[in-house]
């Protein structure tokens, strides 16, 4: 290796050596007692000072410490910068490479294996006594690496077997003993730090790297760890807490505020950040104390496992926030990234394992973490605030949120009138197992891409896209889109594109559900319910979801217990397929935007379907907030006369103002609206023989009648569908058929209403209106 031009000066001052230092605040030592390398003092040499280590021990107080500790001790001085003032003062700031700080490199250039490398700069790592082990040089282009001098007056590019210190540990030792240290994540933050008067260190290698000869330096002390806002450095910074369990008196992690993706203080300070602030926040961090972190073998396996659960309870206390939802379930709310988990689920159990390993570099059994989460369990309920919980969207009043799960961080979407922007969730959104991330959406996109990939006809695409907008909004009723076609029409890759705008997961398309139970259980843990090949759905289960559209829920006995009651609260949008129409119930009907869909004559290959709609999300999703942005702006002036009113009336004014967002008038949208609402009519009747009888005979008596149920069941009889299975055997069968028909007939002109009890019997009108 050649070094050209190797033109070296050291920049900052350093701390002098405790020999003058002692010898000005002290005088002369006790020269009896005093040997080369110790100075004593007082007449019995009650106070020593270690000239090799750089330190003093007072024996009578029973403290010591470095050179600042000693100057504060006898001058009353508290901070670095008064004591660094001091000894300036008195001429004892000296450029000593005892202690450097940083090499700055004039023009140098290192040969090695054929290509130049230009180095920027080197920071080197030194013993106790200022002497350099190892340097780490930043290189161009090849970022970093370490070298340690061979004693021939250069370098070998290895540091094998070569002693691991922290960064300026001259600085470490000295510092006072009640000083903070700030452990960064690389030699420039160290350095950014000193010159605001705060002792900094890091370790040689970056994010991963912590080697144990490390720990014991900081023995003692109080330490606030500043990761980078990445994964790694929040890694990092859990890997070295954990290092320090048992070593240091205490260990914060201060993730800074309002610091960018992978950012740093350096970065926290060039926006803004001031020493107040960061002594501020510092002194605000959470404590991780680690006295009791190795709990006393002594004792009973008892006695162990609660000392264990206890210091779980602490670090999760330290970590995250508990509080509970409207039905008591509890909850934990990570402090630093904002991410919400179910404290009961074997999801944040297992989370929690990696965390405490990461943490404490150990395993623990699952008794004491069973006892642990039963405790925080019971915080979390009696003891905490309680607080909406939502999956994937939140908001009401014109502001809502789109979660987009990604993972360390909860940000979101945040819609209103006229605007998008991804930001920090103010909401508590809870992420369950199957949920996927959504990618960052992206400006200046067109939603007829989304036409390529759905096969959705145009006459019914602003439906689907109203709808699309509408599973945004949670606070109004969600119509159930429908999407019927026979073999060939792509019903299943245009439902899961539809789905994966919005709520990708890991079973975008799931079976019908076998019981009411099941859709309960799955809106639970789905921001979209999605079923596909539906052919039937019992009665109960067109109620069940009906109800889960509108906002609902479902109570059962909890398993073990006699009274005591689950409750399954949810509102979700619906989204089914299917070759022919599965529902059939009237309420659902009403609430349901049927999509007939063409047979695809040109077929892509389902994999170039999936890379083709992965590669457009980013940019679709944009393109429909930009949408939805402008629906919610245009939403206030949208109306319709009291007469023209359907049952979806919030869905219907919202899909004039989607129109209008889209470039197309109100009207085409209640166009294609009012022609699906006719299409469910004609099904409604096509599926009650009742109600077709009532046309029939209403064709045939325009007068209609008025009578009992058992005398218009005796009439209808005439009337009624060859070969129905499902006409009404009592009087009592035949009042509810009416009463469920009877919204559809008032629909196409036909009133059938029930008159109450006249002349000792119940009286039904039917007649036209």
């Amino acid at each position: 290796m050649d070094l050209q031009n190797h033109h070296l000066t050291v920049a900052g001052e350093a701390l002098p050596n405790i020999e003058p230092v002692a010898r000005c605040l002290l005088g002369e030592s006790n020269a009896n007692l005093s040997k080369r390398d110790e100075l004593r003092y007082g007449t019995n040499g009650s106070l020593s000072v270690d000239l090799e280590k750089n330190t003093y021990f007072d024996h009578e107080a029973g403290t010591g410490g470095g050179v600042l500790d000693l100057i504060k001790r006898e001058t009353g001085l508290a901070t670095r910068a008064e004591q660094f003032e001091w000894l300036e003062k008195n001429n004892l700031l000296t450029s000593s490479p005892a202690s450097p700080k940083v090499l700055q490199i004039d023009q140098k250039t290192v040969n090695k294996g054929g290509q130049t490398l230009q180095i920027v700069t080197v920071y080197p790592y030194t013993d106790e006594n200022g002497t350099t082990l190892y340097e780490v040089v930043r290189l161009e282009p090849k970022g970093f690496r370490q070298r340690k001098p061979d004693g021939k007056g250069g370098y070998e590019w290895s540091v094998k077997g070569v002693r691991q210190v922290p960064f300026h540990l001259p600085q470490l030792l000295a510092a006072c003993s009640d000083d903070y240290l700030y452990i960064v994540e690389g030699e420039k933050d160290v350095l950014r730090l000193e010159s605001l008067g705060l002792v900094a260190t890091t370790n040689a290698g970056g994010a991963g790297k912590w080697p144990k000869e490390l720990t014991p330096h900081f023995r003692g002390r109080k330490v606030i760890i500043l990761p980078d806002n990445d994964e790694s450095g929040r890694n990092h910074a859990d890997r070295v807490r954990g290092a320090l369990a048992g070593v240091a008196a205490e260990v914060s992690v201060l993730n800074l505020p309002n610091l960018p993706l992978k950012g740093d203080v350096s970065d926290w300070l060039d926006a803004g950040g001031t020493l107040e602030q960061l002594r501020e926040l510092a002194e605000q961090a959470p404590v991780l104390s680690f006295e009791s972190a190795s709990p006393s073998v002594q004792g009973d396996e008892k006695e162990r496992k609660e000392t264990f659960a206890e210091i779980i309870i602490k670090f999760v206390l330290s970590e995250f926030e508990p509080f509970h939802d409207t039905n008591k379930e509890p909850y934990l709310r990570h402090k630093d990234t904002g991410v919400v988990w179910r404290l009961t689920s074997r999801q944040f159990r297992n989370y929690l394992a990696a965390l405490l390993y990461r943490a404490t570099e150990r395993s623990f059994s699952e008794q004491p973490i069973t006892e642990a989460l039963g405790t925080l369990s019971a915080i979390a309920q009696y003891e905490s605030d309680q607080k909406a919980v939502h999956i994937r969207t939140a908001g009401e009043g014109g502001t809502y949120y789109l979660d987009l799960g990604q993972q360390g961080n909860s940000r979101a979407v945040k819609v209103s009138a006229g605007r998008w922007e991804v930001t920090d969730a103010p909401a508590m959104f809870f992420r369950p197992e199957p949920m996927q991330l959504i990618p960052t959406p992206v400006r200046g996109g067109s939603i007829e891409g989304l036409w390529r990939i759905a096969n959705v006809p145009e006459g019914s695409r602003l439906l689907v896209l109203a709808w699309l907008v509408e599973c945004l909004r949670p606070d109004t009723p969600f119509p159930i889109l429908e999407l019927l076609g026979e073999h060939g029409s792509a019903k299943s890759s245009t439902q899961t594109a539809l789905r994966r705008l919005i709520d990708p997961n890991a079973c975008d398309l799931r079976a019908a559900p076998k019981t009411v139970e099941d859709i309960y259980v799955c809106a639970a843990v789905s921001g979209i319910l999605s079923y596909e090949n539906v052919s039937h759905l019992p009665a109960p289960m067109q109620d069940g979801l009906c109800i889960v559209a509108t906002g609902g829920g479902m109570a059962k006995r909890k398993l073990y217990t006699d009274a005591d009651e689950s409750v399954i609260s949810v509102k979700r949008p619906i989204v089914l397929n299917g070759i022919s129409a599965a529902v059939t119930a009237q309420d659902l009907v009403d609430r349901c935007l049927t999509i007939e869909m063409p047979v695809i004559k040109e077929r892509l290959e389902a994999d170039k379907l999936v890379n083709q709609l992965e590669e457009q999300r980013p940019a679709l999703l944009g393109a429909l907030l930009d949408i939805a942005a402008k629906a919610l702006a245009l939403l206030p002036s949208q109306s319709l006369p009291p007469e023209q009113r359907p049952r979806l009336l919030e869905f219907a004014l919202l899909g004039m103002a989607v129109a209008q967002a889209a470039g197309q008038q109100p009207e085409d949208f209640l166009a294609e609206f009012n022609a699906s609402r006719q299409e469910s009519l004609a099904r409604t009747i096509d599926a009650s023989p009742v109600a077709t009888a009532v046309m029939e005979y209403l064709e045939a008596n325009p007068r209609g009648m008025t009578a009992s149920v058992k005398e218009i069941m005796a009439t209808l009889d005439r009337y009624k569908p060859l070969g129905s299975d499902a006409w009404p055997r009592t009087a009592k069968g035949m009042g509810d058929s009416l009463r469920r028909a009877a919204p559809a007939l008032r629909q196409l002109g036909m009133e059938c209403s029930c008159l109450g009890k006249i002349g000792g019997a119940v009286k039904w009108s039917i007649k036209k209106k």
